[in-house]
């Protein structure tokens, strides 16, 4: 398989999973702001029942902050397409596998260096945290 093959068929996941993002943020705001949503609260309710409801709404925006910085990396991810590093480890310069460009789109990094940077640092001996 030759390097543009490839790189057209990463293109193929990465603008897919930046669709399939865009339609769930979509989908979320338009759940949450919609007009149905606001109006089931034009009732009173009890402080447990508004404390729930306000516990939903923060998740809802969480999961929609989470779904904003996917896709802000998703843009990344198209930048280093079009400059023709997408798919190449940000750490050792080696090739990250269709597989795992398959799950994470926006990968920076190969299995073994997203490890590497993600394992927690070991005080020097002798000092204290």
């Amino acid at each position: 398989m030759s390097e543009k093959e490839r790189q057209e068929r990463l293109k193929g996941i990465l603008l897919e999973r930046k669709r399939t993002l865009w339609n769930e943020l979509r989908n979320e705001l338009f759940q949450t702001l919609g007009k149905e949503y606001n109006a089931q609260f034009d009732r009173g309710m009890d402080p447990g029942d508004q404390s729930l409801i306000d516990l939903i709404e923060d998740t809802g925006l969480k999961v929609t902050d989470i779904r904003r910085e996917e896709l802000t990396q998703m843009e990344e991810a198209e930048r280093k397409l079009v400059e023709g590093t997408y798919g190449t480890c940000e750490e050792c310069g080696g090739v990250i596998p269709e597989e795992r460009l398959a799950v994470v789109p926006f990968a920076p990094c190969c299995v073994d260096c997203q490890e590497r940077r993600e394992k927690p640092l070991r005080p020097l001996p002798g000092v204290t945290l």
